[in-house]
């Protein structure tokens, strides 16, 4: 439900969570054979495997590999699936929401998934001392959850909001006495057994966890729907193992040579570097489409900055971005300029909105209206013995292709007398100094779901506790909107008002929007066996199969 931080989403990374439940009917196989290693790589150490306080996209999938939630959704259809519940109703007013535990369902330590794991599991979102405000907007609205019976579970919502059901359904499970225990120690879950070493109810368990190199994960020969997988042929493999790799020039080059079963490519890699003759013997390139939203980049503006805090040197900065040349010459034509929080290929965006364009001129004369009008010392803009200096840091991990658009953004910056200073960190002091909100601009980017919710960026109430509205973003007709936005049910009512607050948003530049991908770019060992290059809602890596090499 929640949208995640991409250290990578600018360098093309391609966000392949696997959705579905249920294979495809041309992939079941009573008898399928579950052999081989599948092998990819994360670009940051997960700093930790509790999801509740990770908002981490890049490290997702690797916490995925433990836990599950109530449902999962169909990789095409989208609807929801039984998952650890077996069935489920929903009241007639549509504020209960009640389901039934498979009997099988139980962690890994043997233990059965009751109703009390899942009541304890929403309440240890709210729990003092869990660090998960960007979770708070999405369960705040379920007033009441009741334990019906050991396998019986019932939500009641008090607000009406139009994601109530989807939140509960996804509500990941944890063992109520393992967390509550870990819990306990200092009321707080950063204990390093909490992060370090999860307990949860899917069908892997970490094997070894070598320090900043790789996570090794093997099978869970007790998981409880183990029948169910190989009927359908999903996840064929003995052993899933993350490679920890920053650099993605070294992580091309592992992959190359066979390091890697599988590897999301960035633009450059697929147009310039794809061509060699391993890629017409034994590697495979894959353009794909489908219907997963995609995610954004954006630099974001720390507003509390006294600078940044005036409009109009916002909308400068933007008028800086030259998109139409980072996506010719560092996208290669796979991205298009997006506007706001909304995909522009989606039904909340509002048309009528164009990309800021690029425009000295225009950049020069936002400034001027903001009071910067004399220049100083190397041309920089001076006010009130001020200089025009902004430092704008990104993650490393996104080196390839953020570093040349921060590099071109800076030199126009000085022609138009702003100084821009670039520092690149990685991931996890990145993160740190978001949440610590010791920063001026950030370059990063966004994932989307369809249909989004934006009260975990842009409300003003997501600004406190470590939220996610790290740039301290507060405009209180978007407030407003944002509140009313959730509270209708109606589809087309909800989109005419998610069309007025992109405007908002839009108006106000909190962002300076970049770009969103057009294409899911990847590539795979020709030893893979697959269906189809994509679902409509995932790649659908979960179906594949590794055959003897």
């Amino acid at each position: 439900m929640k949208r995640s931080l991409l250290a990578l989403f600018m360098s093309g990374t391609v966000a392949l969570a696997g959705v579905a439940s249920i294979a495809p009917s041309r992939m079941a196989c009573a008898d399928a054979e579950r052999t081989g290693t599948f092998i990819e790589s994360v670009s940051a150490n997960p700093t930790s495997l509790f999801p509740l306080t990770n908002n981490d996209g890049e490290t997702g999938p690797v916490m995925d590999m433990f836990f599950e939630s109530l449902l999962d959704r169909h990789w095409d259809s989208f609807d929801w699936t039984p998952n650890l519940a077996s069935k489920w109703e929903i009241s007639k007013d549509g504020k209960q929401f009640t389901f039934t535990l498979d009997k099988k369902a139980q962690f890994s330590d043997g233990t059965p998934v009751t109703a009390e794991d899942v009541k304890f599991s929403y309440d240890l979102i709210f729990m003092k001392g869990v660090m998960c405000a960007h979770l708070h907007p999405y369960y705040s609205a379920i007033k009441k959850v009741e334990v019906l019976s050991p396998d019986k579970i019932r939500f009641t919502a008090g607000d009406v909001y139009y994601k109530n059901f989807d939140v509960v359904a996804g509500l990941t499970v944890f063992p109520k006495k393992h967390y509550l225990k870990l819990y306990g120690k200092d009321n707080s879950m950063t204990k390093a057994e909490v992060t370090k070493d999860p307990l949860g109810s899917g069908q892997w368990l970490l094997d070894k966890w070598e320090g900043n190199q790789q996570l090794i994960f093997k099978r869970n020969p007790n998981y409880w729907n183990k029948a169910e997988l190989i009927k359908q042929g999903r996840w064929n493999y003995d052993r899933y193992i993350y490679k920890v790799v920053q650099d993605e020039p070294v992580e091309f080059e592992m992959f190359r040579k066979g390091d890697l079963t599988f590897k999301g490519l960035i633009p450059k890699q697929w147009t310039k570097q794809t061509d060699g003759p391993e890629f017409k013997s034994k590697l495979v390139k894959v353009k794909a489409v489908n219907k997963a939203p995609t995610g954004y980049s954006f630099i974001g503006w720390n507003v509390k900055n006294p600078v940044l805090a005036n409009k109009d040197v916002r909308w400068a900065l933007s008028h800086i971005a030259d998109l139409t040349t980072w996506i010719n010459k560092i996208e290669y034509g796979m991205a298009e300029p997006t506007v706001g929080p909304f995909s522009v290929k989606s039904e909340q965006h509002d048309p009528a909105l164009k990309p800021v364009e690029f425009d000295l001129k225009k950049a020069r004369e936002r400034l001027t209206a903001a009071g910067w009008t004399k220049a100083g010392k190397g041309g920089v803009l001076e006010k009130d013995g001020q200089r025009l200096e902004l430092t704008i840091i990104y993650p490393s991990q996104a080196k390839e292709t953020t570093e040349p658009k921060l590099v071109d953004f800076k030199q126009k910056a000085a022609k138009v007398g702003v100084a821009i200073n670039l520092k690149s960190i990685d991931w996890t002091t990145f993160t740190k100094l978001l949440d610590d909100r010791k920063f001026d601009g950030a370059a990063l980017g966004w994932s989307r779901d369809s249909d989004g919710d934006l009260k975990q960026i842009w409300h003003s109430d997501s600004i406190g506790n470590k939220g996610s509205n790290f740039i301290g973003y507060s405009n209180k007709e978007v407030d407003k909107l944002i509140d009313e936005h959730r509270a209708t049910l109606d589809k087309t009512k909800r989109t005419a008002i998610a069309r007025k607050l992109q405007r908002l948003i839009y108006e106000d530049q909190p962002y300076t929007f970049l770009t969103e991908r057009l294409y899911s770019l990847y590539a795979h060992q020709n030893y893979v066996k697959k269906e189809k290059d994509t679902y409509n809602y995932t790649i659908g890596r979960a179906f594949w199969q590794i055959t003897p090499h």
